[in-house]
């Protein structure tokens, strides 16, 4: 029988959604092991101070890198992120393991209005409407299906962007917000979304819509626990899109969308991938569908088709 500790120490980024996220987190642990108290415990990430791309800062590690640093040190035993805020799998160290993927949540980008206008969707908004976003795979879609709006880099947490966006600030004013609707959701803003964005007009980040708990290699204790709240479906849906992401070497500046779904679940996984040019002039779609019980044998598919179409000329160098 494994040894349960009193207390679980749950590293969390501070941040405006961070701890709503971690605050989950702890209640599903606390509920699946009563006699184990969880104290959360936020710390400042880079990604959240800097307000640069974040390549200036290292990447997506800018907002890994201080809990990666706590677990090593043995400060926190588990760390809560998003899944699209990790690094690639090629990009991180073997110190730190998924031991739970939380149930997906809705993976689509949603559009956001100033505090009291009336409802639109992207058709609606007028040529050179500044819409604000910074994430490379929504820039370069949105260039290529609205090059009559204006892409305004925007980065900072969720609820200051949208505090941004309703005092509609005089010297860099913005007309709308691209945001993850998931994120929305989490800060009980879901109502402020006036478009879902499909899938087939704004493909969906990787790991979109998911939460995963991070431990130290090697803790047993800590897989234990996570196990009980892990969702086996959904960590092999990451799985095989965090492959991919590998498998190209993806990074902060690579502007592609990696998303999978179960088609006859749990008995077979479709992904469809693509990948933009950062201006939007150019991109390669592909997909692919098997079972779900080989997910290496999937994102071995779909690399080949992606290498197949020359994703090559598409990756940053």
């Amino acid at each position: 029988m494994t040894h349960l500790p009193p207390r679980l120490v749950l590293g969390t980024r501070d941040s405006d959604l961070a701890p709503i996220q971690a605050a989950h987190v702890a209640g599903l642990l606390e509920h699946a092991f009563p006699q184990v108290a969880v104290h959360v415990t936020p710390m400042k990430a880079a990604g959240d101070l800097h307000q640069g791309p974040l390549a200036q800062i290292g990447g997506k590690a800018a907002w890994v890198r201080e809990l990666d640093r706590a677990l090593a040190a043995a400060r926190v035993d588990v760390t809560v992120s998003c899944a699209k805020d990790l690094p690639g799998p090629h990009e991180r160290g073997t110190d730190t393991t998924i031991g739970a993927v939380l149930p997906r949540e809705d993976a689509r980008d949603a559009l956001v209005l100033p505090a009291g206008q009336p409802d639109a969707t992207l058709d609606d908004l007028p040529a050179g409407s500044v819409l604000g976003t910074s994430a490379p795979r929504r820039i370069a879609q949105l260039r290529t299906r609205y090059p009559h709006l204006t892409i305004q880099p925007v980065r900072g947490n969720l609820l200051p962007r949208l505090a941004r966006l309703d005092a509609g600030e005089s010297d860099n004013p913005l007309d709308a917000l691209v945001v993850s609707y998931a994120g929305l959701c989490r800060v009980s803003q879901a109502d402020r979304a006036t478009q879902l964005i499909p899938a087939l007009v704004l493909a969906p980040a990787t790991g979109a819509g998911m939460l995963v708990v991070e431990q130290r290699s090697g803790d047993t204790i800590a897989a234990h626990l996570l196990d009980a709240i892990n969702d086996p479906a959904t960590a092999r849906l990451l799985a095989v899109e965090r492959g991919v992401l590998a498998q190209l070497k993806g990074n902060c500046q690579t502007a592609c969308s990696v998303h999978a779904h179960y088609t006859e679940k749990p008995h077979r996984i479709r992904v469809d991938a693509a990948v933009f040019h950062p201006l939007g002039c150019d991109a390669i779609h592909v997909a692919a569908t098997g079972p779900a019980d080989d997910p290496g044998g999937l994102v071995e598919n779909i690399t080949q088709l992606l290498h197949g179409e020359g994703v090559e000329r598409l990756l940053p160098r």
